[in-house]
């Protein structure tokens, strides 16, 4: 089942949305390593998977959380070999993903399995409170 997760309004959040998507052309020629990932909604977490395959995720993969944001970062080593032709990306990357509100990041836990980063983010959806308001007047 899905779920539509409102965030509250965030320019930079939003500026590095619009970033990766208008980049995403020059990614495709090989111009920036680049972190492909996939992210969805399950039971209270939400779910970011990362395809990171060749990397030890023990030495060459941080995760950060900032205010409403997490960052995937690291690097791939090139190892030495007589070759003829490379198509992997080497060197360092990084990958910037706004979190839905109401996210813990206490509680962040990333697995490693098969070459796929796998982050879940728990979260929970806090209805807004009301308070009512009382208005002073003069007595007249």
């Amino acid at each position: 089942m899905s779920t539509i997760i409102k965030r509250p309004a965030n320019p930079l959040a939003d500026l590095l949305g619009w970033l990766e998507s208008e980049s995403a052309a020059m990614r495709s020629f090989g111009a920036t390593p680049y972190i492909r990932v996939e992210d969805f909604i399950e039971d209270d977490n939400y779910v970011i998977r990362a395809e990171m395959p060749g990397v030890d995720p023990n030495k060459d993969i941080q995760i950060d959380v900032a205010g409403d944001l997490l960052t995937i970062s690291g690097e791939r080593r090139e190892e030495e070999h007589a070759r003829n032709r490379s198509e992997l990306h080497y060197g360092a990357f990084e990958r910037t993903l706004p979190l839905p509100a109401g996210a813990k990041p206490e509680e962040v836990r990333a697995t490693y399995i098969n070459g796929v980063l796998e982050v879940r983010v728990p979260y929970a959806i806090e209805e807004p409170k009301t308070t009512r308001v009382a208005i002073e007047h003069n007595g007249s």
